[in-house]
């Protein structure tokens, strides 16, 4: 029979003493089941208790208070770990503990002003209370390089943060390309300077860093909004309809200007749309059949949809091709500028119609969205690619500016620089699995 490695020794047992009993091994569910056995022998309460999983080696810690002066329950313990090759260890957080002596662990519990030593509620916050709690997804679809791993590590180090939780969220491989992080970060942290610098290694090595308070609006979005142009579909759809006009070059460097944020959108807008005077209004069908979506977008659509989102489009561009995008995705809203048409309903007149659709009026229409839905601004995803998209993305709570210009990856507050939309749910935390089950309909 093997022999088991005991860590720390028994404590003596006390009445209404709590003892923290930590057993690991490579036996899995057995480990589980051995600690358990043991304690529905014995009198004693279970008060708390978490599991760990690498592969099959389990550590299975349970705080139980003692209701018994009999040692006879450590006995069992031993017999039981002895048995499974498992190593077991035990924590007594009680100022009363006798000799012989046990070893605090300092972090499992904090000392109260006259001396009294505090539980924590539960394990899980035993090292990190008093701390925020914050998710970081990270994602690299060319894989997470051991370079990377090692600043992360040290950037955590540096700010004092506490991994409280790792999972993988990409399937089994060769590669681990996308990692969720639960973390705890010290409430003194320059919150301000954390983010500069956690942009800094994001775009060193060219690996997004989405961080987020992990709390229950992380797990209960309701409603995401949509930039259209670069995000939903690939092109600038007034790039299109200029490009038909003759007027590419001319429209496409206004663009440009006014997505670096060189330009006021209201602006911007007036002198493309002045550029488009006497173009047929025929150009939108062409356009439509020319519109290329963006890689996972009619997957994310659908599968945000079986979750129960309400989806919107709200775009700096045209309101017929913004519907032409809500059909083809099965969107609840859509909001654009409407270009104005001549008398005869032939050609456009260079003039738009209407409230404009800008940074503030995108920002306003979440809103309105939002109240309608019945959700919070915490409650809404937004996610889009240029300088107008930056009042939603600040707006929202979980703001996401996808392949997005320098400055607007600078300014927004999460970013996502792979090929595919359908990392947005990894941002949520969804695994490959989840994303596996949420396409098994289709």
């Amino acid at each position: 029979m093997s022999t088991a490695a005991v860590t720390s020794p028994p404590p003596k047992a006390m009445l209404n003493q709590k003892v923290l009993v930590s057993m690991a091994g490579p036996h899995g569910t057995d480990i589980v089941g051995a600690v358990l056995e043991c304690l529905a022998k014995h009198p004693c309460d279970i008060n708390d208790c978490m599991l760990s999983r690498l592969y099959h080696h389990v550590t299975f810690g349970v705080l139980i208070t003692l209701r018994s002066e009999s040692n006879a329950i450590f006995t069992d313990l031993a017999e039981a770990a002895a048995k499974w090759d498992a190593t077991l260890t035990y924590d007594v957080p009680d100022t009363q503990a006798t000799e012989p002596p046990v070893r605090h662990n300092q972090q499992a519990h904090r000392i109260g002003p006259k001396g009294d030593i505090h539980i924590p509620p539960s394990l899980e916050e035993a090292p990190y209370s008093n701390r925020i709690k914050y998710a970081a997804s990270i994602l690299n679809q060319n894989g997470l390089q051991p370079s990377f791993l090692n600043d992360w590590t040290q950037f955590c180090l540096r700010y004092r943060i506490s991994v409280e939780k790792l999972s993988r969220l990409n399937k089994g491989g060769d590669t681990l390309s996308c990692a969720d992080f639960r973390l705890s970060v010290p409430s003194s942290a320059d919150m301000n300077q954390l983010r500069t610098d956690l942009f800094e290694m994001s775009a060193s090595h060219g690996t997004d860093i989405a961080l987020q308070p992990d709390d229950v609006f992380r797990k209960n979005k309701r409603l995401v909004v949509f930039d259209m142009d670069s995000t939903l579909i690939r092109q600038e759809v007034i790039d299109e309809i200029a490009r038909h006009a003759g007027v590419v070059d001319q429209v496409a460097a206004i663009t440009e200007a006014a997505m670096n944020g060189e330009i006021d959108f209201k602006e911007s807008l007036r002198r493309r749309v002045a550029l488009l005077n006497g173009t047929s209004v025929d150009v939108l069908e062409k356009v439509k059949e020319s519109l290329t979506f963006t890689e996972g977008a009619h997957f994310l659509c659908r599968a945000l949809k079986k979750l129960g989102f309400k989806l919107a489009v709200i775009s700096g561009g045209f309101i017929p091709l913004a519907r032409y995008v809500k059909a083809e995705l099965g969107l609840d809203y859509a909001f654009a500028n409407q270009l104005k048409v001549s008398a005869d309903g032939k050609t456009f007149t260079g003039e738009t119609v209407g409230p404009v659709v800008d940074g503030i009026r995108k920002a306003e229409l979440l809103d309105v969205i939002a109240q309608a839905e019945g959700v919070t601004p915490k409650q809404v995803i937004a996610v889009g690619d240029g300088a107008n998209d930056l009042w939603m993305l600040n707006k929202a709570g979980l703001g996401i500016a996808f392949n997005a210009k320098p400055r607007v990856q600078e300014q927004a507050p999460s970013r996502i620089n792979q090929k595919s939309l359908v990392y947005v749910l990894t941002l949520l935390g969804f695994s490959d699995q989840d994303l596996e089950q949420l396409s098994s309909d289709y």
